[in-house]
């Protein structure tokens, strides 16, 4: 019956703005002149529902759009001209003929493979955040996963056991300590980032198990291949973004800073929109399904 009233209003409040208006003159944020517009006049409207009678009135809400401070604009715009080069012409085709090449089952023990050996460090920022089911939650995990799953290639923990994968960043501990996201942060290859987040990635990189097991420079082959390996999946959502941007740079940059603020929001100490790992234009720590949405506004 809600959704029946709703329908019910909606639908009225279109009839009346489909009414001849009264012009009224009104200024936009990016234009310096003004120009003749329309707006309807608000008439009360009556619904009637199992409730009771309703008497809406039809309101416009204006807002002032989000603007960023970006301190680091100067150095970021060459970097991110970098990364789009190296992104469409070398990771983009490299990664098509990755997916094609690499059999499913394969790709699949890989994820398993980084993503139980992480699990050390996922318990090390639990423990820093204050959250002890979650810190045995990683543990478990890794014991199971390193035996059962006969070295983290397969996850036994999660199928045989609903033992989910709680990731944990240094990035997420920080936030949790009420620390700012600073600034608005492009790092070669590793893409669009903060300085928070970005140093929380140069840390973890340095102190990551798989150090245990190689030395330099093959950690480094090993860190960045397991990057391109989770990015290869989603490469084709980047240009798909960028379609819709007139200036690409100010599109990632406002649309990464809008999960940086909408995360902030939630009680989870989650923090950053990290989608496209190793993209030129986000971060690599957590997947995100690409979804359309309209940039805050440009500065």
């Amino acid at each position: 019956m809600v959704k029946v009233v709703m329908v019910l209003a909606v639908s009225l409040f279109l009839n009346a703005c489909a009414a001849k208006p009264e012009p009224q003159r009104i200024s936009t944020e990016n234009s310096t002149s003004t120009e003749n517009t329309s707006t309807p006049k608000a008439e009360k409207l009556l619904v009637k529902s199992s409730h009771g009678t309703f008497e809406l009135e039809p309101t416009v809400v204006a807002y002032e759009p989000e603007t960023f401070n970006d301190p680091l604009e100067g150095f970021n715009r060459p970097v991110f001209a970098f990364n789009d080069f190296m992104f469409r012409y070398v990771l983009i085709p490299a990664s098509h003929g990755y997916q094609a090449v690499v059999p499913s089952p394969v790709r699949s023990g890989v994820s398993n493979f980084f993503s139980n050996i992480r699990e050390p460090l996922n318990a090390i920022n639990h423990a820093m955040q204050g959250s002890g089911s979650s810190l045995g939650t990683s543990v478990s995990r890794f014991l199971i996963n390193s035996t059962v799953g006969i070295l983290g290639l397969f996850d036994p923990a999660d199928h045989w056991f609903d033992i989910k994968e709680k990731k944990a960043t240094l990035n997420q501990t920080l936030a949790s300590y009420d620390m700012g996201y600073g600034a608005f942060l492009v790092l070669p290859f590793l893409g669009q980032t903060d300085t928070r987040n970005g140093f929380s990635t140069v840390v973890e990189g340095i102190v990551h198990p798989i150090n245990a097991l190689s030395n330099s420079p093959e950690t480094l082959y090993i860190q960045s291949y397991n990057s391109f390996h989770e990015f290869a999946p989603q490469a084709d959502g980047y240009e798909t973004l960028k379609q819709q941007a007139e200036d690409p740079y100010l599109f990632f940059r406002n649309l990464y800073l809008q999960g940086v603020l909408r995360d902030q929001q939630f009680s989870e100490k989650v923090v950053g929109s990290e989608s496209f790992p190793l993209n030129p234009h986000s971060t690599g720590h957590q997947k995100a399904q690409i979804k359309s949405e309209e940039p805050m506004a440009e500065q």
